[in-house]
């Protein structure tokens, strides 16, 4: 029985599968534990069910997170309006509804409301598209169809919305912060917290910043953040100079070139030195500024 309530005490990780590497955290199983920190217990299983749904995503090739999309936006995206469609506003209903009024059988991207408004309504492209972000609930298509291929997952596989990421945080903040009299018998959970906070880190090929308040848990998600954009942006860098030497076409060496900056320009503002910069009193990061200038 592998039950989180009567686990017993076990390593950092457990033995992992073939292709995965579950995090596992430590329970409370003394008499009276269970009900004394059933809350701290609840965190414990929200973050490994949350990580292992990571995990599958990542499998799976799909992105892992979206942050910007939360369950408001995901409600609102793929609610269907009422039946008494006076009370809708047509820019929101024609990502419903096709122009002989019948009904869609998914709503319109962004891109395709802007498209449908300027062929029926004759708009200009400016115009469509202030009419579509104000007046709709249009997702642009790269969000659309990442939603709708989570919504075909198993509930315990899809990857996680803005919503979900935060219930993330709030969890492993929580298993961070270890109930009071037992930071001994349970000091393993602080560094699965960790990794688990050095692990979001890498999820991100932009750069986001740290959605963590502790200090050790935010040091953990920039590092490891910096040295995936570190990573890509050297990639990058080597794609660049192979094509820079060869017959590609000049298109390709331009997408190479645009490339390289925007992963250079990801990987400074994940930088250690630009954090500890920002702390400097002004003169000193004015000096500092000169001196490496």
């Amino acid at each position: 029985m592998n039950s989180p309530m009567t686990r017993r005490k076990q390593s950092a990780f457990a033995s992992p599968p073939a292709g995965s590497r579950p995090f596992r955290f430590v329970y409370f199983t003394g008499p009276g534990d269970h009900l004394r920190h059933a809350a701290y217990h609840e965190q414990l299983v929200i973050a490994e069910v949350l990580l292992q749904r990571l995990m599958h995503a990542r499998v799976r090739g799909v992105a892992p997170v979206r942050r910007h999309l939360h369950d408001a936006i995901e409600r609102d995206g793929f609610q269907r309006p009422g039946p008494d469609r006076r009370l809708i506003d047509p820019v929101e209903l024609m990502r419903w509804v096709d122009r002989d009024g019948f009904n869609r059988l998914r709503p319109l991207s962004h891109e395709q409301l802007v498209q449908e408004l300027i062929a029926q309504q004759g708009v200009s492209q400016l115009r469509a598209i202030n009419l579509a972000s104000s007046r709709s609930h249009a997702l642009p298509d790269a969000d659309q169809a990442w939603l709708e291929a989570r919504a075909r997952l198993p509930c315990l596989q899809r990857p996680l919305n803005g919503s979900e990421y935060r219930t993330l945080v709030r969890a492993l903040e929580a298993a961070w912060a270890v109930p009071c009299g037992k930071a001994d018998e349970c000091a393993a959970n602080a560094e699965i917290a960790l990794r688990a906070a050095a692990q979001l880190g890498w999820l991100h090929a932009e750069y986001a910043a740290s959605p963590f308040h502790g200090a050790a848990l935010s040091l953990a998600y920039r590092t490891a953040h910096h040295a995936c954009l570190a990573r890509r942006a050297a990639f990058a860098g080597a794609a660049e100079l192979r094509l820079r030497f060869s017959h590609a076409p000049p298109q390709l060496k331009m997408q190479a070139k645009l490339a390289r900056q925007r992963t250079q320009h990801a990987a400074l503002l994940a930088d250690p030195a630009r954090w500890r910069l920002a702390k400097m009193p002004p003169a000193v990061r004015r000096l500092h500024t000169a001196m490496a200038a």
